[in-house]
């Protein structure tokens, strides 16, 4: 899971994640932004597993909310970033 996903070195990070095969799931603030960046991932790596939750990390009932659907997703959390 890497935070902050729709943009910058959480993009980057998402991207080269990717590339190396790894399901990652992008907790972000903005979707239509996490989508943008999805969809370029998907260009470049057809293959990439990736995924975008909501995610605003100024509100601890939201981190609960997301907490709460990470966890009925059934995937692993291996990393956090």
């Amino acid at each position: 899971m890497i935070t902050g996903a729709s943009s910058g070195i959480g993009a980057e990070t998402t991207r080269v994640l990717a590339l190396r095969g790894v399901h990652v799931v992008m907790g972000v603030g903005n979707l239509a932004a996490a989508k943008y960046v999805k969809e370029s991932i998907l260009k470049e790596i057809p293959s990439a597993k990736v995924d975008a939750m909501e995610l605003d990390l100024s509100s601890f009932e939201f981190v609960k909310k997301f907490a709460s659907e990470f966890n009925s997703s059934g995937l692993p959390l291996n990393i956090l970033m």
